[in-house]
């Protein structure tokens, strides 16, 4: 049986990082004891993961799981190789890693002596980088990313990983088009990426520092973290006809960064992007999406909004949920409108086929008209791929999974391969791909982190561990989902859960009046003593620092004791 390819998207999540931490887990640790199960290794029904992306806190996760992933499985396992579900760099990260103390830690000085300007950010990013920097760019007594068993069954050894991460470029990149009559349109784009190839023997210390930190600022959600810097490459981008100059004409340019997920927090196109590379469009009855997100796919309608309503607070309201609709959904609503016409295009494809078994449809007409056709669709000098190349393509597609070529002598092949390439091109179909995409996703109601946009998470690790168990529950709800193991699914993996700790029900979406109080306090304190922090560099004058630190303290207070009164997430 051929190998199974899965690609992974792992969504923004801020503390629920927690969840993605123990649904990737448990997808992970099942494809590894799938992987060397004896009946697997019999027949070759291997499931390998060649792609990851991730936005936000989800781009920490994918680039965390890349390295590991790539050159330390035994991370993933105790020292006797059974699961290790709550020592693993997930779990060590998400779980016991970051929380509401350390996040409160800053130190107001500058960023090159270790400091977090007050200016610059709510919390603590020098913890952020340190973890990036203790999970991602450690060197062994080589220079070398360090191995730890080396890589892991879930990785293909030929594929390597291509690792992506959604990054919002808020200095912009200008691309521009000459226009008729010598003006020139110009543009900035501030959706970025980071794109990366790595294979097994790719230990580089130089390019997991650059990952790093590019992880550092997938995640740098407004205010509470500040921006951060990177230096990129112009080959990064396209179309290179139209990108504008750098300064001085540069190869390379440094740019500020905040938080992906405020243009793509769910990178699922990038995903397919880089699946392109690896299967350039062949074998596709073989390849799979897992989608990871706490968050459920809801829609934002509001049939209660009329003119007589929108009064200028709500139109505000409004526009913010319409920018995170626009911005949030963009990827799966494309996924939808492709699968469709793809659906359409193979139910034309079977209908073509069985004409011409029934011999209803002439092979050397349908030949005859299709070839001309074609020479309009390809004519000299086309860009992209060529038609003998796309009819390579669709003979290994229709003779795969469906076999709709079965019953047709060569005429007819030939004939059904022309006609289809001709429905194909002219729908601009030609290198799209149905994609079969399996959620991890759950409602806040299940979670403890969920409330104050995420961040409650981090006021506790009873919160994150209750968390991180839902994800690993929900995971395995997935795996052992009857749709998951029907046939022509990426299951089912032989593999045995391990068994997921009692889930405290009370904090099953924690309402913020039964946050403990004494979690409450500690973000008090620390808000008020970095909102100090902040005073004190904008105000020099005693006479206006004093009562403007007053002021801010009991605000604080009144908004904070408002905040966590209240009966809702």
């Amino acid at each position: 049986m051929p190998t199974k390819y899965l690609a992974v998207t792992i969504a923004g999540a801020v503390s629920l990082g927690s969840y993605e931490a123990g649904a990737m887990y448990e997808i992970f640790d099942a494809i590894r004891q799938h992987n060397e199960d004896p009946a697997t290794i019999a027949i070759g029904d291997y499931v390998r993961i060649d792609v990851i992306t991730g936005a936000s806190a989800g781009g920490m996760t994918a680039a965390i799981l890349a390295q590991k992933l790539l050159f330390a499985k035994n991370e993933f396992v105790d020292a006797a190789g059974n699961p290790a579900p709550y020592d693993n760099p997930l779990y060590n990260t998400w779980v016991l890693g970051i929380g509401i103390e350390a996040l409160l830690n800053t130190i107001d000085k500058p960023i090159d002596e270790g400091g977090d300007p007050a200016r610059l950010s709510l919390l603590s990013s020098t913890l952020i980088q340190q973890i990036a920097m203790r999970t991602l760019a450690q060197a062994d007594s080589t220079g070398s990313i360090p191995l730890n068993g080396g890589s892991h069954n879930a990785v293909d050894p030929l594929r390597g990983i291509r690792l992506g991460l959604a990054l919002t470029n808020i200095t912009g990149i200008n691309y521009g088009y000459d226009l008729i009559g010598g003006d020139r349109f110009q543009y900035t784009d501030f959706r970025d990426e980071m794109l990366r190839f790595f294979s097994i023997n790719d230990r580089s210390l130089t390019a997991w520092q650059e990952i790093s930190n590019a992880a550092v600022a997938c995640g740098a959600f407004p205010f509470a973290f500040r921006t951060k810097d990177l230096v990129r490459q112009r080959v990064d981008y396209e179309p290179s006809d139209t990108l504008e100059p750098w300064p001085a004409g540069a190869q390379n340019h440094t740019f500020t960064y905040a938080d992906g997920g405020v243009l793509q927090n769910q990178p699922l196109g990038m995903a397919k992007n880089l699946v392109d590379l690896n299967d350039n469009h062949f074998g596709n009855d073989n390849r799979y999406y897992l989608f990871v997100s706490p968050s459920p796919m809801d829609g934002k309608q509001d049939l209660n909004l009329h003119e007589n309503n929108t009064s200028l607070s709500r139109i505000a309201g409004r526009l913010i949920d319409v920018y995170m609709g626009q911005a949030v959904f963009r990827d799966w609503i494309q996924v939808k409108a492709l699968n469709e016409k793809i659906t359409l295009l193979d139910s034309r494809a079977n209908a073509l086929a069985e004409g011409l078994r029934n011999q209803s449809i002439n092979p050397a007409d349908l030949t005859k008209a299709s070839r001309q056709i074609l020479d309009l669709l390809f004519p000299a000098g086309h860009v992209g791929e060529s038609k003998d190349d796309a009819l390579a393509r669709l003979r290994a597609q229709y003779s795969g999974h469906d076999n709709y070529l079965v019953g047709l002598d060569q005429a007819a092949i030939d004939a059904f391969l022309q006609g289809i390439l001709t429905l194909e091109k002219s729908a601009n179909l030609g290198e799209h791909d149905e994609m079969c995409v399996y959620g991890l996703v759950t409602q806040a109601g299940h979670l403890a982190g969920a409330g104050v946009s995420a961040f409650v998470g981090f006021l506790d690790q009873a919160f994150r561990d209750h968390d991180y168990d839902w994800g690993r529950k929900v995971a395995q709800g997935l795996l052992a989902n009857p749709q998951f193991n029907a046939s022509g699914q990426l299951g089912p993996l032989r593999y045995t859960p391990a068994p997921i700790r009692p889930i405290d029900a009370t904090l099953d979406g924690l309402k913020l009046k039964n946050i403990p109080q004494s979690d409450v306090e500690t973000l008090k304190k620390g808000l008020k003593r970095r909102a100090n922090q902040i005073i004190d560099d904008a105000f020099s004058n005693p006479i206006e620092k004093y009562p403007t630190q007053l002021g801010v303290d009991l605000a604080l207070g009144v908004l904070l004791d408002w905040e966590f009164s209240r009966n809702s997430q």
